[in-house]
């Protein structure tokens, strides 16, 4: 039997992790004006963090929203449209992948029968590496005077 033909029954209500998507990857869609329509809704599950500066398209949607099923299922209502949903916070080693992983849980059932699913990507590194390669694509923290 070859690896290729063997296979592993998983258990009942399995769901695939959402992948990553590298930061340099995100900013060449975002850069490309011929893939303006292609273009994933960016959400930023930082809280008071975010106004130190963010993804310029991103929506700010913290943490604190992907806590009760009924938000949750709202925001899967409101963009089940998308091609592609990608979550971040500032390094996208917990609240990012959290959040997507929540979300992506509460679509598989909300959407159960529908024929499309938006895909559920978490930027690696998070808005930290992203502002390495993509500067160009943040908003910079605003100093009051």
């Amino acid at each position: 039997m070859s690896v290729l033909e063997c296979t592993m029954a998983l258990p009942i209500g399995y769901m695939q992790p959402p992948r990553y998507i590298q930061p340099s990857a995100l900013a060449e869609i975002l850069r490309d004006p011929n893939l303006s329509s292609k273009r994933p809704i960016i959400i930023d599950v930082r809280d008071t963090d975010y106004a130190g500066g963010h993804i310029r398209s991103a929506i700010n949607i913290p943490e604190e929203n992907f806590m009760d099923d009924d938000d949750v299922d709202a925001l899967v209502e409101k963009y089940k449209d998308e091609d592609a949903i990608v979550f971040h916070c500032m390094m996208s080693q917990v609240r990012g992948p959290s959040c997507a992983k929540r979300f992506k849980a509460r679509m598989e059932i909300v959407l159960e029968e529908a024929k499309h699913k938006p895909r559920v990507l978490i930027l690696h590194g998070g808005y930290e590496r992203f502002g390495q390669v993509g500067r160009h694509h943040c908003e910079e923290p605003r100093t009051v005077e």
